[in-house]
């Protein structure tokens, strides 16, 4: 998946799927989805889940699912 939103810094990719991170306000998000959705992906599945962000493009979400 891709998306036009906002691209972020690598500092902040490299946290998205840490289970308490967000970049939300206090309050507002638990920051929990991503980390869940890598848990089910890669745990679940035998798949991987990963995140690139560039530059005026966006950020895109890659599901490999490795079936037999």
């Amino acid at each position: 998946m891709k998306d036009n939103g906002r691209e972020r810094s690598e500092e902040i990719t490299s946290q998205i799927f840490d289970s308490s991170f967000t970049t939300k306000s206090v309050g507002k998000k638990t920051g929990t989805g991503l980390s869940i959705s890598r848990h089910i992906v890669e745990e679940s599945e035998g798949g991987s889940l990963t995140c690139s962000s560039v530059l005026g493009e966006g950020m895109k979400f890659t599901i490999a699912l490795h079936l037999e």
